[in-house]
């Protein structure tokens, strides 16, 4: 089968396109889709750099070469012996696990937890759009910090880096969800940001969101570290100085400082740093967010998107030759919303 993959880490050169990698076999538990369409997420540029490796590579042989790519949307070729939700035949879409072999394929191998069926209204490249950014958004706003989508109803919400995939997706959400919603974004996309939902919009560019914003009940900050630490802490500051405040990074230092130090000395080093920052910025919440697969999150988004509660939002569309451009697209920092690669169509 095609696939884009890579034999050792580094820049985006390390990419190899081939012709001659073999159709994965599903487990009992697991589903072989053919990929219809993938797109990028900016975690996988990071993948390939590196990031995270010391924890992936735990869980990955052979490490290389290394497929790429985490969203699919596409139709079940087959199935496992034990899968019992899914037949051949149905289009799906879904996110696979960090560190297996990824969706820059002809194939890709599906646990039944990491995927649901696709949204009915939308097509396939609007579909591979979604997953990762749905539940990476599901998991920082529900799973770390304990809320529940009704503990969004009225409250003031700052989104970092709004015109992104991640921020494109959670204004929809959180508006629909009830909430007033402030982000950050380049002028010439202030008015697309606003018909999503966002009620203000900061230039970052010629303003300083912390000397605009004030009192907010949450951060959903999807630049974290990756935007220094002066950021972060003046991100902090727009929120409420108590304890129902939640500041949530999606970019943190957990694998990071993991790769640096290694597994036994890393985890207590991350995990100590995030005690030392939530212990200087007590009583407001500190969360360092984790992506996890969530089938039942996706199925609630893909009714909201049958129900145009939420719509995709498409950069452009490459081919899978082209995956490296794509990349370097998504690099540059300059996409709105998602690039997305299409596959078998």
């Amino acid at each position: 089968m095609r696939a884009v993959s890579i034999a050792r880490y580094g820049d985006v050169s390390v990419l190899e396109y081939r012709e001659d990698i073999e159709i994965p076999k599903p487990e009992s538990n697991q589903v072989l889709v053919e990929v219809k369409a993938t797109s990028i997420n900016p975690i996988d540029l990071m993948k390939r750099e590196g990031y995270g490796r010391t924890f992936f590579e735990k869980q990955r042989s052979p490490n290389f070469p290394w497929i790429l790519g985490s969203d699919v949307s596409g139709v079940i070729k087959e199935v496992g012996s034990k899968v019992r939700r899914y037949k051949t035949g149905q289009e799906v879409w879904g996110c696979t696990s960090g560190f297996k072999q990824g969706t820059y394929a002809d194939y890709a191998l599906l646990n039944q937890d990491e995927m649901s069926k696709k949204p009915k209204s939308i097509d396939f490249n609007e579909a591979a759009a979604i997953p990762y950014v749905a539940l990476s958004t599901w998991s920082a706003l529900i799973r770390w910090p304990g809320l529940r989508p009704k503990d969004f109803l009225d409250k003031k919400i700052f989104i970092q880096a709004g015109a992104g995939g991640v921020g494109t997706f959670a204004i929809q959400l959180l508006k629909h969800w009830g909430s007033k919603i402030a982000t950050t974004c380049s002028s010439k996309n202030s008015k697309l940001l606003k018909s999503l939902g966002a009620d203000i919009t900061v230039d970052y560019n010629t303003e300083d969101f912390s000397e605009i914003l004030s009192d907010y009940d949450i951060v959903l900050d999807s630049l974290g570290d990756l935007g220094g630490s002066e950021s972060v802490i003046r991100s902090i500051g727009v929120l409420k100085k108590d304890s129902s405040s939640h500041y949530i990074s999606l970019n943190h230092a957990f694998l990071r400082i993991i790769d640096e130090k290694g597994l036994i000395i890393g985890i207590p080093t991350a995990l100590a740093k995030r005690q030392k920052i939530r212990k200087e910025h007590s009583p407001i919440n500190i969360h360092w967010s984790l992506y996890r697969p969530n089938p039942s999150a996706l199925e609630e988004v893909s009714k909201l998107i049958d129900e145009e509660k939420i719509k995709p939002i498409i950069d452009s569309i490459f081919t899978l030759e082209d995956t490296a451009k794509a990349q370097k697209k998504v690099a540059k920092s300059h996409a709105i919303g998602k690039v997305v690669i299409r596959v078998n169509q």
